[in-house]
């Protein structure tokens, strides 16, 4: 069935193959260009799927892009929503939007997310980026049309590296159970992952004989063949009394050289950018659509380019003002090193790797979290890593099992999924047997970024710190992440670190006191050629109170905030300020809490988290042990109960009021009314 208007009925836009085969060059064109202007996502999967994306949405299911909520309309739901490029550029060929725009990729308010947010863009059917979970909704909604005695059918893209998640088997098993014939499941198998080739990372084949013996109907085709495409996709329609899989044998990257069948290419944009042997240049080169000329490209990348003009323009506009300029760099004083706060857990993982207790569990991820520095120079501890590929909870019991046993282990993957979908298992398994696991949080906050919300850790604090036998650090830079990560791999007992994705200030160095479970107090000492040389800091015990006129209580990387904002608070209005650096969230230094409270009167908490996970426990703090012979005026700064969304985190941080204008800014209205 061809793009048809729902009221009618008569035929919008048909297809010949010959023209989808076109279609699809032309997609492949924009979507590298989409790619190339975001500096970042995923190629491979992206140009992996794109010939099934146009046999779909531009000549097999039944849909009027005029009115996407059409009762009756056939649903596809992308559970890889890794891939969003491709659904996007598929929508707009079928004409829900201007093809023009999906040059805004991964732009802040775009709504062209790193990964498909079905409230921002029409036509998209589920907000997806966490794996796993797309077929399940697609079971929902193909039952729904049973109960309903409705004839639409139900689509769900599914990569391979994602069948490593048990969720999926369990939808699998759920599908044949109810006898879905009006269910479709296209697997994008084309042998890569992230850590590497499916069958090393966790072996999948024989695929067809599995998918069979959980009651599937299954059918294998070329997924670069539009006409085999098509031809599985009509014989799935004859199918009565159990689901179908169409098992595609695709090439991850297909149609650019560079990129065929290259690991690397899983998540990054063009590396050369716009001309070069890995560029957009080589890439339309390889595709060979006339229609792209250099004019057209620059067209188009112009349209990006003023977006992101206007979002700076916006952005800033949203930021306080002050007598000058304190952003990080932006004098010839006060300068600062920047560095990605998972190196330093790289550092730690890599030297704990000595003690042969000490083994490492990765999610398909190990070499963007640091995980593997554990035996990158170290062939040696190879068989003390395990790959669990995308498999949090399996992971995490795994863990449990060798902690059993007197081993150490080590896991890691993004924040959101290493805290979040296995928490049933940290809770009942790990706490409660009280197994001495370490958990690498990574890529903890809005520090990645463009991936968007599904990819930003906002929540973990508040789900983990409740847990008994946890302990939790959230250091504020490379270095302390370093000293963290080493201190929890001598506690007995899980242990958490919460680690940033991208570069931040490097506020500390190796003679920066530390000490597990106290926290520091910094002051700032006035302007400086470097700085970290304007601050001193003390172990919370050895601090004695200057009269500060308040305190900014912070974790992770808002310490370094925390700390610019003491520097505006006293160069602009002469505000002296306590800053507590609370690396280690659980156990809490309470004394130190306590002290500021009493000693300044004034508390703001930052986190870079859903406003009060770290800021209430702080509170509670307060509130059990203050003596309360003075008042107190407390503020927290954090994210405003919303989810994340696709930016550059430093866009992000000030779009949330995150940064160190917004702290002091907030401050000096607490210190006004104090006064």
């Amino acid at each position: 069935m061809p793009i048809i208007d729902c009221k009618t009925g008569k035929v919008r836009k048909d297809y010949t193959v010959e023209e989808l085969m076109e279609k699809a060059r032309e997609m492949r064109a924009y979507a590298m260009i989409a790619l190339t202007a975001a500096s970042s996502g995923h190629t491979g999967g992206t140009l992996s799927i794109m010939d099934i994306a146009a046999a779909l949405y531009l000549k097999k299911i039944r849909h009027d892009p005029k009115n996407p909520e059409w009762e009756d309309r056939d649903r596809v739901f992308w559970s890889t929503g890794h891939k969003a490029p491709a659904l996007y550029i598929a929508l707009a060929e079928a004409g829900y939007f201007p093809i023009e725009e999906v040059v805004k990729l991964r732009k802040l308010w775009s709504g062209f997310e790193g990964h498909p947010n079905r409230l921002k863009l029409p036509g998209v059917e589920l907000s997806a980026g966490s794996l796993g979970q797309g077929l399940g909704v697609a079971i929902g909604c193909a039952l729904n049309a049973k109960l309903e005695e409705k004839d639409y059918r139900v689509y769900c893209i599914n990569g391979d590296g994602e069948l490593d998640e048990g969720s999926v088997w369990e939808s699998i098993m759920c599908a044949a159970h109810y006898k879905l014939d009006n269910l479709v499941s296209i697997v994008d198998r084309n042998g890569l992952q992230i850590d590497g080739p499916t069958e090393k990372v966790m072996g999948l084949e024989t695929l067809v004989d599995k998918w069979e013996s959980f009651g599937w109907n299954t059918i294998e085709v070329d997924g670069h063949n539009i006409g085999e495409i098509l031809n599985a996709l009509d014989e799935a329609e004859k199918v009565k009394g159990k689901p179908t899989v169409i098992i595609a044998r695709t090439v991850k990257g297909k149609g650019v050289s560079y990129a065929e069948n290259v690991v690397g290419y899983h998540g990054i944009a063009p590396k050369d950018g716009r001309s070069g042997k890995e560029s957009l240049n080589k890439a339309l080169e390889d595709i060979g659509d006339p229609k792209f000329t250099k004019e057209k490209v620059d067209k188009l990348l112009k349209i990006a380019d003023d977006y992101q003009k206007g979002v700076d323009k916006q952005i800033e506009s949203l930021m306080p003002r002050f007598s000058r300029n304190y952003w990080w760099n932006s004098t010839d004083t006060m300068k600062v090193k920047m560095d990605a706060t998972r190196n330093g857990f790289g550092r730690a993982i890599e030297k704990l790797g000595d003690d042969k207790r000490v083994v490492a569990l990765g999610a398909d991820i190990t070499d963007s979290i640091r995980m593997s520095r554990f035996y990158a120079n170290h062939p040696e501890r190879k068989n003390r890593f395990f790959s669990m590929g995308i498999a949090e909870a399996n992971m995490t019991l795994v863990a449990s099992g060798l902690a059993k046993e007197k081993k150490i282990p080590f896991i890691g993957s993004y924040g959101v999924f290493v805290t979040g979908r296995n928490w049933d298992q940290l809770r009942t398994t790990v706490c409660y047997n009280n197994f001495n696991i370490k958990v690498a949080d990574a890529h903890g906050g809005i520090s990645v970024g463009k991936d968007g919300a599904t990819h930003q850790a906002l929540e973990e604090i508040t789900n983990l710190c409740y847990l008994p036998n946890i302990h939790m650090t959230v250091p504020c830079d490379s270095v302390e992440t370093e000293k963290a990560t080493r201190a929890i791999a001598s506690i007995d007992g899980p242990c958490v670190v919460r680690y940033a994705r991208e570069a931040t200030p490097v506020v500390t160095t190796k003679d920066t006191p530390y000490k597990f479970g106290l926290a520091n107090v910094i002051r700032y000492r006035g302007e400086r050629e470097n700085f970290i040389q304007a601050f001193e800091v003390k172990l919370s015990p050895d601090y004695e109170s200057e009269n500060e006129d308040l305190s900014i209580i912070a974790c992770g990387p808002m310490v370094p905030e925390a700390m610019r904002a003491a520097y505006i608070l006293k160069e602009e209005y002469g505000i002296e300020t306590r800053i507590i650096n609370v690396h280690t969230v659980k156990p809490i230094d309470k004394e130190a809490i306590i002290r500021a409270a009493e000693e300044t009167g004034i508390i703001i908490t930052a986190e870079e988290h859903q406003v009060g996970g770290f800021g209430n426990i702080v509170a509670g703090v307060i509130a059990k042990g203050k003596r309360y012979a003075t008042p107190l005026l407390m503020d927290m700064i954090g994210v405003e109960d919303k989810f994340g969304e696709s930016g550059a985190p430093w866009e992000l941080m000030k779009v949330f009021g995150l940064t160190a204008e917004h702290i002091a800014k907030r401050a000096k209205k607490l210190y006004d009314r104090k006064k």
